[in-house]
């Protein structure tokens, strides 16, 4: 692999990192949709946006991923006609593939703007109102 072209190396290598740093956002945005996390007193399309935001950050990770191990071994074959890559190529085409599925259930399956929030029930002690679980018959 050192004798080969360095400019679709740096290329896959800049994907890979640039996949690695949209990660963690993406991953701290679908966190803070959970249903059990709150942040003050924000609507439910706030929420919307947020995990609208990181799904598509999982999305363009897992582009960065399947367009970095696809180039990389199409080059390198041309280059060397090296057949045998290893275990990590086939775990980043997994793992690509996995992350463009669930950046696509987590933008298509979260809802619209109005009904996110709504059906959610919570448990307190005090009186009981139209949320509450007990009155709800939950």
């Amino acid at each position: 692999f050192l004798a080969l072209p360095t400019g679709y190396v740096q290329a896959c290598r800049a994907l890979m990192i640039a996949a690695s740093v949209l990660g963690l956002p993406a991953i701290f945005l679908l966190i803070t949709v959970l249903p059990c996390i709150r942040m003050g007193h924000e609507p439910g399309a706030a929420k919307y946006r947020r995990s609208q935001l990181g799904g598509i950050l999982i999305i363009l990770l897992a582009m960065c991923g399947v367009v970095a191990t696809i180039w990389f071994p199409v080059c390198a074959h041309r280059e060397t006609t090296i057949m045998s890559f290893g275990y990590s190529l086939y775990t980043g085409w997994i793992g690509s593939a996995l992350c463009l599925f669930g950046g696509c259930v987590i933008v298509c399956c979260s809802g619209d703007a109005q009904t996110f929030g709504e059906n959610r029930f919570y448990y307190a002690s005090g009186s009981s109102s139209p949320t509450h679980a007990k009155s709800a018959h939950v």
